[in-house]
């Protein structure tokens, strides 16, 4: 059957995604996935759809994106074929998604130990930049 991605999805108070009518618990597909062109999108880092669905004017849910897949590369942004539309979240459950999503992307294995777990630029980091940090410019911040 191929792969099938657990993603995060943001859309508006009507639950809809570029003028697409979605309904929570239903499947959709399409020909192809192309990554900001073609298909259904989704992040896998769950607070990433706030930028695409700012909080206060969105909805959020769990999504399985499944079938052909394109990646964006510049996020965790992913085009898909086929996507499954789960339960809806709201910014609590989307934090809380965040939180596991980075205890299971940081670890202190990494190549580079400091952007595993510190520095400025860090996963779970004080510094900066990093994605659950409490500086400037950080995802969580």
């Amino acid at each position: 059957m191929g792969e099938i991605l657990k993603t995060f999805k943001g859309f508006d108070k009507q639950l809809r995604c570029r003028d697409f009518q979605y309904e929570i618990g239903k499947e959709y597909t399409t020909d192809r996935a192309k990554a900001c062109a073609q298909g259904f999108h989704a992040c896998e880092q769950p607070i990433e759809v706030f930028g695409y669905y700012p909080p206060g004017t969105s909805r959020y849910c769990e999504v399985e994106q499944s079938g052909e897949l394109d990646r964006d590369g510049e996020d965790t942004k992913i085009a898909s074929s086929r996507i499954k539309i789960g339960a809806e979240i709201g910014i609590p459950g989307s934090v809380k998604a965040q939180i596991e999503y980075v205890k299971a992307h940081t670890t202190t294995e990494h190549t580079d130990p400091e952007r595993a777990t510190a520095g400025e630029y860090g996963a779970a980091t004080a510094g900066e930049y990093g994605a659950a940090t409490a500086g400037e410019y950080g995802a969580a911040t």
